[in-house]
């Protein structure tokens, strides 16, 4: 799944798109499919971690996410810490 988003954040350097955040888009919307699929979230938390991790990083930052295998200790972290805060309140 990895290396398919990989495959979509390089395009970017090979296709100039009408649209600047088509490719920023396909690859948030594959990272949501992932930690629903993978990762069991809710499509609410899922979303929402994904948002927050994108919303602070410029698109050569997620390229070098994406052609890494594996999450840092940092990432997986953070990963965590976003899980907790999009998750919704239990009563």
């Amino acid at each position: 799944m990895r290396r398919s988003l990989l495959l979509v954040l390089a395009s970017m350097s090979l296709v100039t798109l009408v649209a600047c955040g088509t490719v920023r888009d396909r690859a948030r919307d594959d990272l949501v499919e992932q930690l629903i699929d993978e990762g069991g979230l809710q499509r609410a938390v899922s979303e929402c971690v994904v948002d927050k991790f994108f919303e602070v990083r410029t698109t050569q930052e997620l390229k070098e996410f994406f052609a890494r295998e594996g999450l840092t200790d940092a990432e997986r972290a953070e990963f965590a810490r976003l899980g907790v805060e999009c998750a919704p309140p239990t009563t």
